[in-house]
């Protein structure tokens, strides 16, 4: 089984301990095999391995659409197990438009361009140094 990270995961209104976030993935991720192990087409053929925790995917084979799907590990553990289930079920998925704020408004991801995009990843990282 493969590994994940959250980042600052809220419980109630206070943030977990990590043993607390631990055991949280440890049991989002199991509930997670326990649906594909009992489902009727849905079967998990691996895992493959990202740069990061948050690029791990997993393999699941759907025998009734004869192809395959990954799944990024970090979407198993935050996405609701149904909604999960009935993409991997069915094939279809929900687009979610990226959405930042940036100095007071509020903007779509997908508008803008290569550079304001790499500032974004580069800000999530935490890189704030000037080159």
């Amino acid at each position: 089984m493969t590994t994940a990270m959250l980042e600052s995961p809220l419980v109630r209104g206070r943030i977990r301990s990590e043993e607390e976030v631990r055991l949280f993935i440890e049991e989002r991720l199991n509930v997670f095999d326990a649906a594909i192990e009992g489902h009727e087409f849905l079967e998990i053929d691996g895992n493959l391995p990202g740069d990061t925790a948050q690029e791990d995917c997993l393999k699941i084979i759907n025998h009734k659409l004869e192809c395959a799907f990954t799944i990024d590990v970090d979407s198993v553990i935050r996405q609701d197990l149904e909604s999960v289930i009935h993409a991997l079920e069915t094939g279809i998925t929900t687009h979610l438009y990226g959405v930042t704020r940036i100095v007071g408004y509020y903007s779509r991801v997908s508008n803008w361009n290569k550079s304001k995009i790499g500032e974004l990843h580069d800000r999530h990282m935490g890189k704030y140094s000037v080159r």
